[in-house]
């Protein structure tokens, strides 16, 4: 597979990240194809835009892997868009970013979902065919977009390893949700330490974190922003509601919204375990409903962002966009 040129800012072709407020939060913003400000192409005749939503943490950082290849997949004709969630990302000098305290409700799932609206209504144009992927809980924030903007021109969604009911219950729900009652308080006190060291030091403890896998550099980016207290405070102040709220699956919307979903489980996830994707099998029979073959784990973006990017754009050409096989082929060899 072809590795994707980083290229500037003003090349409207490739990857391009800023911040931009939402909300009244400094919000970390990836782009392939066009920045937010810039014209969409008017020669697409199907006009798409492809809106990402992360899962938690949800810095966009440790998806660019992932949406470059993707972009690449695309032929580089589709635009694609993703925004990190509130608060998620160390904002950069000069910016302010509210404080946790007295701004739970900005902060918490809803908040989250709140914050994914005001972003599309801000700079998505009503004209644009969506293609909406999630990864983890970014699926349930979609589920909840489509059901409360029903404007918007959703061609499909792809929710890949959706956490979208019985997050408690899980296997990983069971351990984490001690983890982030009882022990946050020592947790936070071992990352203010942390937060010390310099990046230099902190990245080196990543990559001894990492160490016996195949890291791709823009994940220890990424995990760079959990040495930051206030990043960290949010992530496991989202990641609590996450676990006290995503409890029972949203039949009715999944049923009115059933013939644009693609749901992709791992055979192996302790977020969304194998039963999860048979309980939903037996609700709806007629859904498109995909069980992972090629033992990726819920947390892809950490050795197989690549291999997810050309699989989705592979659904993408072929269901929505009409590009056979061999052609999507061909355009990812060297």
């Amino acid at each position: 597979m072809a590795e994707i040129p980083y290229t500037p800012a003003n090349d409207l072709q490739f990857l391009h990240q800023d911040f931009v407020t939402v909300l009244g939060v400094p919000t970390h913003v990836v782009t392939s194809g066009r920045w937010l400000d810039e014209p969409l192409p008017d020669n697409d005749p199907g006009r798409f835009l492809v809106l990402f939503i992360p899962g938690n943490p949800g810095a966009l950082e440790y998806y660019t892997e992932f949406i470059k290849t993707l972009y690449e997949g695309l032929q580089r004709t589709t635009p694609i868009w993703g925004v990190s969630h509130a608060g998620h990302v160390s904002s950069p000098p000069g910016c302010t970013v509210p404080k946790l305290p007295g701004n739970e409700s900005l902060y918490s799932l809803e908040g989250q979902i709140h914050h994914k609206m005001a972003f599309i209504n801000t700079y998505v144009p009503r004209d644009r065919r969506l293609i909406l992927i999630g990864h983890s809980i970014g699926c349930y924030i979609i589920l909840e977009l489509i059901k409360r903007l029903p404007h918007l021109q959703v061609e499909r969604c792809f929710l890949l390893f959706p956490t979208i009911e019985r997050m408690s219950t899980s296997p990983n729900g069971k351990w984490i949700w001690p983890m982030l009652t009882y022990l946050r308080l020592p947790a936070l006190i071992s990352l203010y330490a942390l937060s010390y060291l310099s990046p230099q030091m902190q990245s080196r403890i990543l990559e001894w974190y990492f160490k016996d896998r195949s890291i791709p550099e823009c994940v220890v980016n990424a995990s760079l922003n959990l040495f930051q207290p206030d990043c960290a405070k949010l992530c496991m102040h989202m990641a609590k509601d996450e676990l006290e709220n995503v409890t029972t699956l949203d039949i009715d919307n999944i049923r009115d919204n059933i013939s644009r979903i693609t749901f992709y489980y791992g055979e192996k996830d302790n977020w969304c375990p194998y039963s999860y994707y048979q309980d939903l099998k037996e609700v709806f029979p007629q859904g498109d409903i995909r069980l992972c073959k090629n033992n990726f784990e819920h947390a892809f973006v950490l050795e197989n962002s690549k291999e997810m990017g050309a699989l989705v754009s592979g659904w993408i050409l072929e269901e929505i966009l009409g590009t056979s096989k061999d052609v999507h082929r061909n355009s990812l060899l060297v």
